[in-house]
């Protein structure tokens, strides 16, 4: 069967295959299968799977090891891996192309055409499905090194009428665009001054200059220190001056002439403000100007073919630079103008700030807005003001006063399209033009009471500097005019009612407090006397606002008719607070009714508790008309607040009044703790009835009863609970306990406060409620670690949680899961909980998060070791599962300790010996010094339930040594091979992992073998192996010599030679044969177990790859698809699935064959050297005995010493040869009675892995039939 990736596919096919000799020189670099037969080849222009199988893609993915590098990197190799740990290293293809690893990352270097680059994401062993498989070591890649690659999209199969029509206009409109950015190329995107000069150097080089003398002249301007007094000894002549010089001395000498053309009259007022503060502020706006237009000229002055370049690849028009011009000249002078600006203006800005705080507690209801809808509606306004608010407070960090124009004009546009309780807030993908007109969807009154919330609210500082810097201090936009007159002049009226006519706000505000305040300290009597006012309360009242009305008269200065004051212009003659508004207006018409604060201030006196709500629509007449009756229509419906907004105190009002917080009464006397209050307001059932109580929420969008759980205060929880089970319905109750807040949290997710109502109100808790997090109540009460009865509470949340299913199954905990992928098994840390969820729930145990931690690698990072040993008790769980990197469980570890007691979990889940010593190797580790080390365990039984357990490390070289050692000490038993193994050091940059486990579980079969081994299982050499700690290899060495010899000499004294050869020969042939026919057998069975691993694997990329296409489907609801999903996650392949395990083990039952067969070859070997040297005695017998052709008499002595040298030697062969047949006698009883032990450790062996292979797969299907069983439920109702 072939497999599906395409390139194993096409590799495997082709002749590439033979040209990798031997196998352990080279080195896969596969493509991910999903990219190979999701994607397309751009560059030829042919079908994928021809560039695949072409020799030039292949041969290209084939790294060829160097022997070299084999020798060094195999075993223990000299690489340092600190040493090469982020380097890069150079590697040749099978066709002598060159690529660069570095960091995992590979680079596509000498010979390929094009420039690629891939990640290497995992590796693994991999054997063709071949009678004779070899070992291959494969590196998956992200994407191929040859070609470039795209994706092939799926389009969804939907029918649209006229599809042909729309693909031709799509066509033509393509190729329109295509046109277009071909022969016109695209313009930049300028928004700056500063990023235009950036952007052009050249325009930025030829200004530089004189911007630099512009701001330090401005500078120098401003920090000039006085002129020496008139009786200084020498007073110097001023030096030229410049343009800001010239415009600030021009203004200066207007200014006092006429001042001094003035005339004063007897009956003006005296002056209370400083005499020069407004010619500084004419002085700063004539410098400001002055600038601007040197700027605008120095631009202008710049080489026309730049400006060419700049009109031909920008937008920008010549107003929109001098914008840009404006604003870059007043946020580099900003620091200068603006303190001063503020300290001409601190008077009027800290009696304004005073007067704000002072109305801190005031309720948006007592602003004059009519709000229908509740405590709910009212919410919601506030929770959608809330932008605006933040868009008010960034005009503090304005560096210009443009900029403070833009937060304004935001502001406003915040506020009016907000506003709407009734409907969600609307989106707009498409950015509106700060200075583009909007239309407001509210009248003039309502959004003056909405701003006027909003600067209270916002607490911003220094408010009237900052509204004469935007109308005085910007000259290119008009500000008189428009929607930033407009907005300018609202803003300017708000102020102005803060300053002038907040009486009634401020009395409100205190009123507020004070209620507040009695609810929060359980004060029974300051709250009754609010709530319940009696006659001498009404009198206190009334004192207080007469003492308030003469407080606020006391504070002003008297006002006065003055033809200073506009909205406009914004130019203050006197004291922001001196005025009204009324004396902007022309005296034709009397808006007495518009203005009540028009008349004297004694007339404050009449104040009334409750005032009729003014509902005044906007007038949709153009602003930037210059008419009287145009401007009147305007700005009258901006002074109509003062007759709305008077602050309501009554009973009804305050009832309902809530802090910045958004918290009501009710829920202040909960945040306070205080139950009498809450029970003396709950008794109140004319204000508070149970739509109140049910639609009371702060900002954070809390209930009560939630809060209540919050504090875990039980008596409070008691009563809102009493009130509630007494007057609610069963709906109602259900959709109350289900609200959430800003967190997406309900009451269920507060439950840990308060465990006991688990038993009481659980049933009508949504346990499958989720948060913005993806936690449920259930997940809530499990991550509750620190609750004192924590146990109990999950407990009974489990219980719970599964009685509200109404299926009679287990409790699911697929409905259980964080956004982040996390289970509860992944969060729990008691053992009997994790016990009962894994016998007594439908949990996936080997679910994975986000970072593809299972619920083992959880417990095993944070030291969790009784979880750790609970879920290795659990068959359903994948010990070997590996996260992103590669590692496993007991790799993530942090602690020696736990990853010690961990690898001896792992040590007792192997199967014991016949005298119940478990023995193992039960880790495999990389070391910095690019060596393997494998950690050997062995437990040996003291008691009926207790083990002594040791530990001993040993590297790949002391087992190939051991091998070694016990081969030559027994050369006639079989002995597994040791020698071939693969080094995983062949990409030092990135060790193999899949080769470390592969050497783990080769070096474990190798003792697990040794142990069960009929002659060495109790060879004292292989037990010291993994008893002692430290090996002494060289007294290991000397002590095989002497027994070496000593066996020699045992052989020579006690065994009898063979005469009969035919016999032994005929005996070991038969058993060859025997072992001949085995062999054959398990490597096929071998190669079956390795398919049906290779299907399963490629089924699941099979079902992944149906799933993203499915995906692709509009028309197939979003629950099937999430149950594809589930299905597909189902059918995942685990680390340790049945069938690699089957594989390895059929792997471990091949080498006791093979070693089998090479120790059944050594009886023939002897025979041939016994027949060989028989032979060589023969000869030189016969050669000794002829007669020498040799005169008597002639080299007699020569020729008696060949003679002797002849019988010697045909003596020397016969002991020879009378040795080795002791040697073949020898040899033969040990293979006959090793032939025996090996077939009942093969029988053995092979009945036990059949076993575990049987027992695995009912594990592993029962766990994919609970997976489909989770899928099915997500399309069922």
């Amino acid at each position: 069967m072939q497999p599906l990736n395409p390139f194993l596919a096409a590799f495997f096919k082709s002749t590439v295959v033979a040209q990798c000799t031997p196998v352990h020189h080279h080195v896969l670099l596969v493509p991910l299968t999903d990219e190979l037969l999701t994607s397309r080849e751009t560059d030829s222009g042919v079908a994928a799977s021809e560039v695949i199988a072409s020799e030039e893609f292949l041969s290209s993915h084939v790294l060829r090891i160097p022997s070299s590098g084999i020798s060094s990197g195999s075993k223990d190799g000299v690489h340092n891996l600190r040493d090469v740990r982020g380097k890069a290293r150079q590697f040749s293809t099978l066709n002598g192309r060159n690529i660069i690893i570095k960091d995992s990352v590979i680079h596509s270097s000498k010979g390929f055409k094009t420039a690629a680059q891939a990640h290497i994401l995992n590796d693994a062993i991999w054997y063709p499905d071949v009678f004779e498989a070899r070992q291959w070591l494969l590196y998956f890649i992200s994407k191929p090194l040859v070609g470039t690659w795209e994706e092939v999209k799926i389009l969804p199969a939907v029918l649209v009428h006229d599809v042909n029509k729309s693909m031709a206009m799509v066509v033509k409109k393509t190729n329109h665009q295509d046109i277009a950015e071909g022969t016109i190329p695209k313009k930049k995107d300028i928004r700056s001054f500063h990023e235009l000069l950036n952007n052009f150097p050249m325009i930025a080089r030829q200004m530089q200059p004189g911007l630099e003398k512009l701001f330090l002249d401005f500078t120098t301007v401003f920090e000039k220190p006085l002129p020496p007094p008139p009786s200084a000894s020498s007073i110097p002549d001023p030096p030229p001056g410049g343009p800001i010089i010239t415009a600030m001395r021009r203004v200066r000498s207007n200014s006092f002439s006429v001042r001094n053309g003035k005339t004063v009259s007897r009956s003006s007022l005296p002056v209370t403000e400083d005499f020069y503060a407004e010619d500084d502020e004419d002085v700063m706006r004539a410098s400001l100007e002055t600038a601007v237009t040197a700027a605008i000229d120095l631009f202008q002055s710049v080489d026309k073919q730049q400006l060419s370049l700049l009109g031909a690849t920008t937008d920008l028009t010549g107003p929109l630079v001098e914008k840009m011009i404006e604003r870059y000249v007043t946020e580099n002078v900003n620091h200068l103008i603006l303190p001063k600006l503020i300290a001409i203006k601190r008077t009027e800005d800290l009696e304004l700030e005073a007067k704000i705080r002072q109305m801190e507690f005031i309720d948006i209801s007592q602003l004059g807005i009519a709000i229908e809808g509740g405590s709910r509606a009212k919410h919601d306004l506030l929770m959608q003001l809330g932008p605006a608010i933040e868009e008010f407070k960034k005009i503090s960090n304005a560096m210009s006063p443009a900029e403070m124009m833009d937060a304004l004009l935001s502001t406003m546009k915040a506020a009016s399209q907000l506003t709407d309780t009734s409907k969600t807030q609307m989106t707009n993908s498409k950015e509106v033009p700060l200075y583009e007109k909007t239309t407001l969807t509210i009248n003039a009154d309502t959004l003056v009471s909405l701003l006027l919330y909003v600067v209270i609210r916002s607490q911003v500082r220094n408010l009237q500097a900052r509204l004469v810097y935007i109308r005085n201090f910007i000259f290119i936009d008009d500000v008189d005019s428009g929607e930033m007159g407009y907005a300018l002049s609202t803003f300017e009226a708000v102020l102005s009612y803060l300053a002038l006519d907040s009486a009634g706000l401020r009395r409100a505000s205190r009123r507020n407090k004070a209620l507040w305040d009695a609810a929060m300290k359980a004060d029974l009597t300051e709250l009754k006397a609010i709530m319940e006012p009696n006659v001498s309360a009404i009198v206190d009242g009334e004192n207080d606002f007469e003492l308030d009305g003469m407080m606020d008269q006391s504070t002003r200065p008297s006002r006065r008719p003055s033809l200073t004051w506009a909205l406009q212009n914004g130019t203050s003659r006197r004291s922001s607070l001196a005025l009204t508004m009324s004396d902007r207006f022309s005296h034709g018409s009397g808006l007495g009714h518009v203005f009540p604060f028009q008349s004297n201030g004694d007339s404050e006196d009449d104040y009334s508790l409750v005032k009729q709500m003014k509902r005044v629509a906007m007038d949709t007449r153009s602003l930037s008309s210059g008419s009287e009756v145009s401007f009147h229509s305007r700005t009258g419906s901006i002074g109509t607040l003062g007759s709305a907004i008077e602050g309501d105190i009554s009973v009804e009002r305050l009832a309902q009044t809530s802090n910045s917080f958004g918290e009501s009464l009710l829920m202040i006397a909960i945040q306070g703790g205080s139950p009498s209050s809450l029970k003396y307001l709950l008794s109140l059932s004319g204000y508070y009835s149970l739509d109140v109580i049910l639609q009371d929420i702060n900002n954070e969008d809390t209930t009560l009863l939630s809060a209540a759980i919050q504090l875990g205060h039980k008596d409070l929880v008691e009563m809102l609970l009493q009130r509630i089970e007494t007057s609610a319905t069963e709906a109602q109750r259900l959709q109350y306990l289900s609200e959430q807040d800003i967190w997406g949290r309900s009451v269920g997710h507060y439950l840990f406060h308060a465990p006991y109502l688990i038993t009481r109100i659980g049933k009508l808790i949504p346990w499958r409620q989720r948060d913005k997090n993806g936690q449920t109540p259930l997940f809530a009460l499990c991550r509750s670690y620190d609750n004192e009865n924590y146990y109990d509470m999950v407990e009974s949340g489990l219980k719970v949680a599964r009685e509200t299913q109404h299926d009679g199954q287990a409790l699911h905990l697929d409905n259980h899961v964080d956004a982040k992928g996390n289970t509860l098994l992944h969060i729990m840390n008691d053992t009997r909980l994790a016990m009962r969820i894994l016998h007594y729930c439908d949990v996936d145990v080997n679910a994975t998060n986000e970072r593809r931690f299972t619920a083992l690698m959880v417990a095993s990072k944070y030291g969790r070791y009784d979880m750790v040993r609970c879920l290795f008790a659990d068959p359903r769980v994948d010990i070997a599962a590996r996260e992103m990197r590669g590692l496993t469980a007991v790799e993530l570890a942090k602690d020696d300790d736990v990853r010690n007691k961990i690898d001896d979990l792992g040590l007792f889940s192997m199967p014991a010996g016949h005298d119940g010593r478990i023995t193992g190797v039960v880790r495999a580790f990389f070391v910095e010094d690019g060596s393997v080390r494998l950690v050997l365990k062995s437990a040996a039984p003291t008691d009926h339930d207790s083990y002594t357990v040791t530990t001993s490390r040993r590297s790949l070289a002391d087992f190939e040594q051991l091998a070694h050692l016990l081969a030559e000490e027994q050369p006639a038993s079989w002995i597994p091979f040791m020698s071939d193994t693969r080094s995983p050091f062949q990409v030092p940059v990135k060790p193999s992992r899949a080769i470390l486990r592969d050497i783990q579980a080769k070096t474990d079969w190798f003792l697990r073998i040794m142990l069960s081994h009929p002659t060495l299982a109790t060879h004292e050499m292989l037990w010291e192996f993994f008893l002692v700690p430290e090996l002494q290899l060289e007294a290991m060495e000397q002590r095989t010599k002497l027994k070496v010899e000593a066996r020699m000499e045992r052989i020579k004294e006690e065994y009898e030679p063979v005469h009969d050869m035919g016999e032994v020969e005929q005996f070991v042939n038969h058993a060859r044969e025997i072992v001949r026919s085995v062999s054959f057998s398990t490597k096929s069975v071998t190669r079956r177990a390795n398919g049906v691993g290779l299907a399963s694997s490629d089924l699941y990329d099979s079902m992944v790859l149906l799933h993203r296409a499915v995906s692709s489907l509009t028309y197939l609801p979003r629950s099937h698809i999430g149950a594809l999903e589930a299905y597909v996650r189902a059918m995942a392949p685990t680390q340790a699935s049945p069938q690699a395990t089957l594989h390895n083990t059929l792997l471990a039952v091949q080498s006791t064959v093979q070693a089998l067969l090479s120790s059944l070859a050594r009886p023939i070997t002897l025979i041939s050297q016994i027949t060989a040297a028989r032979r060589d005695a023969d000869r030189n017998d016969s050669s000794a005995g002829r007669s020498s052709r040799w005169p008597l008499g002639l080299l007699d002595e020569t020729r008696q010493r060949l003679q002797d040298g002849k019988e010697k030697r045909a003596k020397k062969h016969r002991e020879e040869a009378e040795y080795l047949s002791k040697e073949l006698r020898y040899t033969q009883q040990t293979v006959a009675g090793e032939l025996a032990g090996w077939q009942d450790m093969h029988d053995k062996m092979g009945r036990r892995a059949i076993q575990e292979f049987a027992r695995a797969m009912v594990v592993h299907e029962r766990m994919r039939l609970d997976g489909m069983v989770r899928a099915l439920r997500k399309i069922r109702p």
